[in-house]
């Protein structure tokens, strides 16, 4: 396992020129704004925190031995493979899975009801793993993964949309859990290492789920996709179970009690109101425009719930629950506030470049499935290289506020090479284009996660993990949405626009606009001229929505200016 280094001096804030703030220094400044809710996260005893001093002092400032560490590690990165497996394994099968079930006018919502339960529940965990500990929660979630699989293998639609509901809980609940018990278990100087190897496991599962799901589907049909994960997902129950038992002391074990004394501590209005907002903006965001327009009531009437639902939150947290289920007070630290920006801003505009450079490829370049995926390969070499950087570089020097610059500013000219994008750019640069946008990506998010756990105070660093994956996942399905739309809009006013103009025949030109927008194949039949003008206007949509992801992006270098350089500490204990 790697060494821990020694703890440097106090470092200086690069943003200010003023000594850098260790975590005592956040808890003095930020008393009037912490003050009150110190009820957030269990104290331990004095005999408990000398249990986890000691077991730190064998274990080189880790919380638990290598041998239980590497297999708790190893069942954590298993986890967010699948978890992000399930995002896309449905990706290239939604017609044939669909047309086998009949259900081809409602098949979005086959990949749509992982998303949505996934980004609404995820917030939950954080402040849900303090009261009954990560170990627990874990498990859980680990029992959600598998039923959900079990429940898709059924041979019904319904079935499979609410399987698929299940699972987006477990896998959420996987990301944010996994994520805090590797904060309890490795000191923060190490932590980017560590934290880079999971978004290199993440990003495999999410770059395979459709190759994946294609290969097990033509061997064995589309419910073993589903079938085949539970083994799996058991494996990785077992090695919670008898592995991840934390030193007495550790803030992983959750507070003492009873199941109802933990019940009565859980926010469930707070909860409540908030997977309503969520799960009311993911909806009108996700299916405006496809199921109902934008100036229906049904959309405008979802905005409004979601506005509602949201406010109700806000007041349950600041003036109701006396342990609020998001620490929303620490969004008041600029640290905070700034790197969870930047975090949804940077995914937003990422995302949208994942989805759109392949239909880019495939329907203005004309290339056939296999070599689409070759030309965004790029982007997993850029994550593998970025996320394992980013933690080796914060180990040597504890610092990240340049690297953060840095990353910013790699990822800002990546997506800003996408405007240039035309059908004469050579194969070698489309290969690498998604390159840089991967690696900075990935930098930007093992920063910005060691930037916010090192800003608050230890018994936070559930709630503020919580806050870094609601961010993300929101922004992912958010910036997708938007880029949708104007991908659509502008798609939409070109054909309308340009074919009129070649065809005389107004049924057959509205008939070339219909096909047109429904399948990017259809301009391969046709003849020269109409061929040139679809892939232009084709051209024309996807390079609006890069024209958005660089905008959104310019949004997430601004943010990350004004994030703090925190002290990272070399022990597990922070305090």
């Amino acid at each position: 396992m790697p060494g821990i280094p020694h703890e440097e001096p106090e470092m200086l804030d690069v943003s200010s020129g003023q000594p850098g703030m260790v975590v005592n220094d956040i808890i003095n400044e930020e008393h009037s704004l912490l003050h009150g809710t110190e009820n957030y996260q269990s104290t331990a005893g004095e005999d408990e925190d000398d249990e986890l001093l000691k077991a730190q002092k064998l274990n080189n400032g880790y919380a638990v031995p290598p041998s239980r560490l590497k297999v708790i590690l190893v069942g954590m990165y298993m986890a967010s493979f699948l978890s992000a497996l399930d995002m896309t394994v449905v990706s290239t099968l939604l017609t044939t899975i669909a047309s086998d079930l009949d259900a081809i006018p409602n098949m979005s919502w086959i990949a749509t009801a992982y998303l949505l339960s996934s980004a609404a529940f995820q917030p939950l965990y954080g402040k849900l793993s303090d009261i009954f500990g990560r170990k627990t929660i874990l498990i859980m979630c680990d029992i959600f993964f598998a039923v959900g699989c079990i429940i898709c293998s059924f041979k019904s639609f319904p079935a499979l949309v609410i399987g698929r509901f299940v699972t987006g809980m477990g896998g959420s609940g996987f990301n944010t859990v996994c994520t805090v018990s590797v904060s309890d278990i490795v000191p923060l100087r190490d932590r980017g290492v560590f934290q880079g190897i999971a978004n290199i496991a993440f990003s495999i599962g999410a770059a395979s789920g459709g190759i994946l799901g294609g290969v097990i589907h033509d061997l064995l049909g589309w419910r073993w996709i589903f079938i085949l994960q539970v083994p799996f997902t058991m494996l990785i129950g077992l090695a919670f179970y008898f592995f991840f038992n934390l030193p007495h002391g550790s803030p992983g074990l959750g507070s003492p009690g009873h199941v109802k004394e933990k019940l009565k501590r859980v926010d469930f209005l707070g909860s409540i109101s908030l997977v309503s907002a969520l799960m009311c903006i993911l909806l009108a965001a996700s299916l405006g425009n496809q199921y109902f327009s934008y100036t229906s009531f049904t959309f405008i009437g979802l905005i409004i719930g979601a506005m509602i639902a949201l406010s109700l939150f806000v007041y349950i947290e600041l003036n109701v629950a006396p342990e609020p289920i998001l620490p929303i007070t620490l969004m008041a630290n600029r640290t905070v506030l700034s790197s969870s920006l930047c975090n949804w801003f940077f995914t937003m505009a990422t995302f949208t470049i994942i989805f759109y450079y392949p239909i880019y490829l495939n329907a203005v370049i004309e290339l056939p499935p296999s070599k689409v995926g070759l030309r965004v390969i790029g982007n997993f070499v850029g994550v593998a290289i970025g996320s394992l950087s980013a933690g080796i570089y914060m180990k040597k020097t504890g610092r990240y506020y340049k690297l953060t610059i840095f990353s910013a500013l790699v990822t800002w000219c990546g997506i800003f090479a996408f405007n240039f994008l035309t059908p004469h750019t050579s194969p070698r640069i489309q290969m690498i284009m998604m390159t840089a946008p991967g690696f900075g990506y990935a930098i930007m998010l093992t920063v910005t996660l060691l930037a916010l756990i090192s800003a608050a105070p230890v018994k936070f660093q559930a709630g503020t993990t919580s806050i870094q994956y609601t961010f993300r996942s929101t922004g992912s399905t958010i910036g997708v949405s938007i880029a949708s739309a104007i991908f659509s809009n502008v798609l939409v006013k070109t054909l309308n626009a340009k074919i009129p103009e070649i065809v005389e025949d107004p049924k057959l030109a509205k008939s070339i606009i219909e096909r047109a927008l429904k399948n990017t194949d259809f301009a391969r039949d046709q003849p020269k001229l109409i061929n040139e003008v679809l892939r232009s206007c084709y051209d024309t949509a996807c390079k609006s929505s890069f024209h958005f992801a660089t905008v959104i992006v310019s949004f997430g270098v601004v943010a990350g200016l004004f994030m703090r350089e925190n002290k990272l500490h070399a022990s597990v204990d922070r305090d």
